[in-house]
């Protein structure tokens, strides 16, 4: 089990990793919506204009969809935080291994705080949905 100061730090960074992606989806979102209606380019009849309006707001919402799922990647390690689940390695505890045994080293939380696999069974994972 991990030490109380360890799920505290990983707290505190997972919140703050938190913070600036929200702030970035509302960003995004107020850019994408903004440039719609902001009368630079929303009347015009210019094809290639309102092309590169469409890309532009096309481009921030697919972001603020990227973002959106990296947010639930966040809140999932934070709530594994809260039920003592943290640092383990979810495709290790489905394959029957022990607690002691299916734990995401360190090294890996610490790049990646919100790693729901460790580095063994993410390859794995990744090998198979390619």
């Amino acid at each position: 089990m991990m030490k109380q100061e360890d799920l505290q730090q990983f707290r505190d960074i997972l919140r703050a990793m938190q913070a600036r992606v929200r702030e970035d989806v509302d960003q995004l979102e107020e850019e994408a919506f903004s440039s719609k209606g902001n009368g630079d380019h929303g009347s015009s009849n210019h094809m290639a204009e309102m092309g590169s309006d469409a890309w532009d707001v096309d481009f921030s919402l697919r972001m603020v969809e990227n973002d959106e799922e990296f947010l639930k990647e966040i809140s999932t390690a934070l709530s594994k935080i809260d039920k003592a689940t943290f640092g383990l390695c979810e495709m290790c505890l489905e394959s029957g291994k022990s607690e002691a045994k299916s734990r995401i080293p360190k090294a890996r939380l610490k790049a990646v705080p919100y790693a729901r696999n460790c580095v063994d069974c993410e390859r794995e994972r990744e090998t198979e949905n390619s």
